[in-house]
């Protein structure tokens, strides 16, 4: 072994550092060193096949502590490696979810939170705690999810969320929301009048049973809906928020921490923002969608085959 202080080539043997990974003791200078190891993922010496375990299981909506019991790492690795595979995930489709053409788009917001819920939250607590919105844009036909953002339910979101959509959309499309205000001048100052954009508002009525828990209550039903066009010239029969609702139920399933009444939840943003990258670019090029039998990746053009995990791994580590 050659020394890695000195490159002197007699280095020999020196027992075992944790983990038994070979260490070694120069000769000549008298230095010890470990052998050298790989870092597939770029940031850890997690080996591919194990990485490619962890993210199958997340992606299928297991939890942190159940991922570790079916691979036998400990549960702060799983979470380094969401982490790392979470930030990679996010340059990639930075990278290919670009000049994407597209007919009707849809968005909207799916609830979480961070740590603890909104009605808990002290003042001193982090401002990053309370509810979190994954906000959404989806394309239509292909199901693609165009882009999303990480934020609270408020204007700034709104803004952020409109301009990630304009920087990857190509072109004069149909935009659909429903009825939350911050989206007409956000869509305003980042399209102009350069998008088709109607809102669609639902009514609802009272729950039948109003004296059960809040958390056990039935869905309130649809008693009314109506339409507004703010912007150009969309197809009424279109505006509509079905295909993203529907969705946001896939979201839920897939990412364990933003599944309703379970425990597993996120304590802090970034690794909420890691789980969420992670399963946009899973979602958008390794999952074949039911009604299109093809990736969404695939009906949007930005790939020609159903991408493998290891392939999205190394994908998103070379970026």
């Amino acid at each position: 072994m050659t020394c890695l202080k000195c490159q002197h080539g007699k280095a020999k043997r020196f027992g075992f550092a944790k983990n038994r990974i070979q260490r070694y003791r120069c000769h000549s200078c008298r230095a010890t060193f470990l052998e050298p190891r790989q870092k597939p993922l770029g940031n850890h010496y997690t080996d591919m096949e194990k990485a490619i375990h962890v993210v199958g299981l997340i992606t299928e909506g297991m939890s942190i502590r159940a991922t570790s019991r079916l691979t036998g790492l400990h549960k702060n690795t799983v979470m380094a490696i969401l982490l790392t595979i979470g930030r990679n995930c996010e340059r990639l489709m930075d990278a290919k979810m670009s000049g994407v053409r597209t007919r009707f788009v849809q968005a909207d917001e799916a609830w979480s939170y961070i740590h603890t819920k909104e009605k808990r939250v002290r003042r001193t607590d982090p401002p990053e705690w309370g509810d979190c919105y994954v906000w959404a844009a989806l394309d239509s036909e292909t199901k693609a999810i165009l882009s999303y953002h990480v934020g609270k339910r408020d204007s700034v979101s709104a803004y952020e969320f409109i301009e990630g959509l304009r920087r990857r959309v190509d072109g004069v499309f149909q935009l659909s929301t429903d009825g939350l205000n911050w989206y007409v001048p956000a869509v305003e100052e980042h399209f102009g009048a350069d998008v088709h954009y109607g809102q669609q508002t639902k009514v609802f009525g009272q729950p039948e049973t109003p004296s059960a828990p809040e958390w056990y209550k039935p869905a309130p039903k649809v008693i009314g809906m109506f339409r507004r066009i703010f912007s150009g010239d969309p197809d009424p029969s279109r505006i509509s928020t079905c295909h993203i609702e529907r969705a946001n139920g896939i979201l839920r399933q897939h990412i364990r921490r933003m599944g309703r009444l379970v425990n597993a939840f996120s304590k802090k943003l970034d690794g909420f923002k890691a789980a969420v990258a992670l399963f946009a670019a899973w979602y958008n090029l390794c999952r074949v969608h039911s009604a299109t039998r093809v990736t969404p990746g695939m009906g949007s053009g930005i790939t020609d085959h159903v991408w493998t995990v290891r392939e999205l791994l190394e994908a998103a580590t070379r970026i």
